[in-house]
Parts: C-alpha cells; sequence; structure tokens
C-alpha cells in the first residue's frame, strides 16, 4: 500500500475516535451512534478488502454484502425525519424493491464479477431516500442552518459518495481494459481515495455536532 491508501485508514480514526469519546461521555444521540456504527462498520470491511486483496483473494463478494448495509443504514438513518404516512410508506415500498432487486441480480451473478448493476441500484434509492428528505426539510423549514444538522450533512455525504461511485463502476470495465488509457485508471484512483478522506472529515463532523441533536 501506498501513503494515500495509508492516509485513508488513519482516517477511519477520526470520526470512530469522536464517536467513542461522545458515547462514553453519554452524548451521542440516536442519530450520531448510527453514523458511528456506519463509520465503524465500513472501517472493518475496508480492512477486510485490503487483507483479501494482499493475499490475492477475490474480494468483490464483500461489497455486494456491503450494499446491502448502504440501504438499511441510509433507511434506519432518515425514516423518522419524514413526517407524513405517505412519505414513510413509500420509502418502505423503495427500501422493498431496491432490497429484491439486489438479491435477484446477486443471484444470478457471479460474485466474482463487479457489482455494477447492483451500485445502480443502491444509487437510485439512497439518491431517492436523500433529495426525499431534502425536500422534506425545506418544505417544512424546520432546520434554519442545514449545515449544522446531521441529517442534511450526512445525507449530502451519501449523495455525493454514491455519486462518484456509480459514475466510477459504469466506467469500470473500460478503465480495466485500457480503455481509456492506463494513466486514468491510477489517476481515478488517487482521486476515489482522496475523496474517501474527504468523506470522513464530513463523516467526523455530523458525529461531533450530533451531540447538539437529541432526536
Amino acid at each position: 500500500m501506498g501513503g494515500l491508501e495509508y492516509a485513508v485508514f488513519s482516517s477511519y480514526i477520526l470520526p470512530i475516535g469522536i464517536g467513542l469519546a461522545l458515547l462514553f461521555q453519554k452524548r451521542l444521540p440516536f442519530a450520531g451512534n448510527m453514523v458511528w456504527i456506519y463509520m465503524l462498520f465500513t472501517f472493518c470491511v475496508e480492512v477486510m478488502s485490503t487483507v483479501f486483496a494482499i493475499n490475492g483473494f477475490n474480494n468483490l463478494w464483500l461489497y455486494r454484502i456491503y450494499l446491502y448495509v448502504e440501504l438499511v443504514f441510509s433507511s434506519i438513518f432518515f425514516f423518522n425525519q419524514f413526517s407524513k404516512n405517505r412519505s414513510k410508506n413509500m420509502l418502505i415500498i423503495v427500501f422493498s424493491a431496491s432490497i429484491i432487486l439486489t438479491t435477484l441480480m446477486n443471484f444470478f451473478d457471479d460474485w466474482k464479477a463487479h457489482a455494477s448493476v447492483q451500485t445502480g441500484i443502491i444509487f437510485g434509492y439512497v439518491s431517492f431516500i436523500t433529495i426525499s428528505y431534502f425536500t422534506e426539510m425545506f418544505r417544512t423549514e424546520r432546520v434554519f442552518n442545514p449545515f449544522t444538522d446531521i441529517y442534511f450533512v450526512v445525507g449530502a455525504v451519501l449523495l455525493l459518495g454514491h455519486s462518484c461511485t456509480f459514475i466510477y463502476d459504469v466506467l469500470y470495465d473500460y478503465l480495466v481494459s485500457g480503455y481509456f488509457g492506463s494513466a486514468i485508471l491510477s489517476i481515478l484512483n488517487k482521486v476515489n481515495l482522496s475523496l474517501i478522506l474527504f468523506y470522513n472529515v464530513l463523516y467526523s463532523y455530523a458525529i461531533w455536532i450530533s451531540r447538539y441533536r437529541r432526536t
């Protein structure tokens, strides 16, 4: 691993450490606790994936399992933020459809192959739930400053992160085959790692500001 990879692994210490400190102080509410658990699980998956890759084992199956975590986390995190039962029912329907479609794709797909279609399904679902929350937030005007609201910050990071991942996966086969040249894959991998660093800083900020919100 290079310096940037080590920096990415080290960056997980920040959100996990902040969450742990607030947890010990009993200042970590439900929303912050959810993000903390999500970051802890993500870090474990990153470690396992790297260990498999270093030892020459296929790790793409681990990513397929992790996609379910993305679905469940975003659903539980935002569910109670919708004030209307109609919105909650729609969320349940779209969530169920995403689970079913992802499972069907995994059932008929080769787990040693890249999960491009499944990534697209998760991207569509995460985009749906985060944009729905943003619409709800601004419609009800219950958040005066969105940048001090953990739900807005996490939603923005999820939307940005899944958008970049979706674009990367759409181009994945072309990148691996060298269609765009050998240099572009290396550049995009570095961009991806840099973005993960950025996401972890924002997640750390989200956990930190969660201590002001008790609902």
